[in-house]
């Protein structure tokens, strides 16, 4: 099937950034990033031997993650050209496509606060003219074409290794002619030193308002759900509905467009951002109806707050993990469990749902290559702690909060661990 498609060859390409220049005069002013990117790699990492380059903005997939992902539809194909086409006045700016991007094309603007990208220059290939990019580049390494491009080239040709159909065809560097380099001579160096620091899309100091979030949805919901299965008693439950306000305002903090924040919920589809948002409403109208209005079945109540749990953990499935497991001892569901078990009273429950998440954590901490060991021992004596203290006492707010610190750092690690496929980290040195 022919596609408009960008043709990039390495052997071509010096690094002088006259794409990034076209797009720039072509598309008016990016800020802070540009929409194409120059990246280096040098597979030895030594500081005297030649660099490549690799020239990457948006390669416009048949299966784009931004668009499937977005919750608030912000992103259309156009069928003609195959471009991939944001629109911003439907953007919120939650910066989910971002994530779930693996060529880093979505850029969040802090000044417009919402997202923009390449925009293949639907413009200029609509009156038969190829992108500024393309157009510019002095050394013939980037062009563009439209021609025959299979699943496999695009498989084969992609620079992070993930099935999206990618519209960039590749060529590899040719093994170069002259004389050979004795690497032999810089085996006393130190290789790290010349390796560029690692580029994270999620990192718990960037995330700390959803970290809040999903901790305080993870308590509620078991608080909510104990109230119905056993004789424990939600008092104040005015105070529970205000904290479950303020657990969706806190939500909406990073937000570029809060007031565009309805249109979080179209995407029910597709994106497991919004099934989250939409079943986060369900669990608060459920808990509303019950206090105040009806009861509501146990069966429909414990669906709707598990459901609720399970789209949480299911927002971080675009993320490439960095531990064997595709699973974590801080997802919001164990820690539902824990606290679920701890306030009724379900000790066995509590001790086996414990074992299990310690065995995963310490299975993934040894597997991690670095790690933060004394936050790992707090982590782990602070939930011994808790563990004693439930042995020897009743529900107290002494143990709530022993817990809570432990789910805090587990939660932290759980941020900080998680990677998103990225051409920086992937091609740079």
């Amino acid at each position: 099937m022919q596609k408009n498609i960008f043709i990039f060859d390495q052997n071509k390409c010096v690094g002088c950034h006259a794409c990034v220049v076209a797009c720039i005069n072509e598309n008016g002013f990016q800020a802070p990033d540009q929409w194409r990117n120059i990246h280096s790699s040098q597979e030895t990492h030594f500081p005297e031997l030649p660099l490549f380059y690799l020239s990457l903005a948006c390669n416009h997939c048949d299966d784009a993650p931004c668009l499937k992902n977005c919750p608030a539809l912000a992103y259309s194909r156009d069928e003609k050209t195959g471009a991939i086409i944001h629109h911003p006045e439907k953007c919120i700016g939650c910066k989910y496509c971002t994530w779930a991007c693996p060529y880093d094309a979505p850029k969040y603007n802090p000044k417009t606060r919402i997202i923009e990208k390449c925009t293949f220059c639907n413009h200029r290939i609509e009156d038969g003219l190829k992108p500024a990019c393309a157009n510019l580049c002095p050394t013939g390494a980037l062009e563009f074409d439209n021609i025959e491009f299979s699943r496999e080239e695009s498989i084969e040709s992609s620079p992070v290794a993930i099935n999206v159909g990618s519209k960039i065809k590749i060529e590899k560097l040719r093994k170069k002619c002259g004389p050979e380099i004795d690497l032999y001579l810089f085996e006393d160096q130190e290789n790290e030193l010349f390796k560029a620091s690692k580029k994270n899309k999620i990192s718990a100091l960037k995330e700390w308002p959803l970290i809040i979030f999903t901790l305080l949805s993870s308590i509620l919901v078991s608080l909510f759900l104990s109230e119905k299965t056993s004789s424990f008693t939600l008092n104040q439950k005015h105070l529970f509905i205000a904290t479950g306000i303020f657990t969706a305002v806190f939500s909406m903090l990073h937000l570029g467009k809060k007031f565009k924040a309805w249109r979080s919920i179209i995407n029910f589809k597709d994106s497991w951002l919004s099934r989250e948002i939409i079943l986060f409403s369900m669990f608060f109208a459920c808990v509303f109806f019950d206090f105040y209005i009806i009861k509501m079945p146990l069966l429909i109540a414990y669906t709707i707050g598990i459901l609720f749990l399970f789209s949480i953990d299911m927002l971080y499935k675009i993320a490439t993990w960095k531990w064997p497991l595709k699973i974590h001892s801080a997802q919001t569901l164990f820690i539902g469990i824990t606290f679920f078990a701890y306030f009724n009273e379900w000790y066995y429950l509590l001790v086996f749902i414990a074992s299990c998440r310690m065995t995963i954590y310490i299975y993934r901490k040894y597997k991690l290559q670095k790690q933060n060991i004394l936050l790992s021992i707090l982590r782990v004596s602070s939930f011994i702690t808790a563990l004693i203290l439930i042995a020897n006492s009743t529900i107290s707010i002494i143990i709530v909060f022993v817990l809570l610190l432990s789910e805090i750092i587990d939660r932290v690690e759980f941020y900080n661990e998680l990677n998103v496929p990225n051409p920086t980290n992937e091609f740079s040195y």
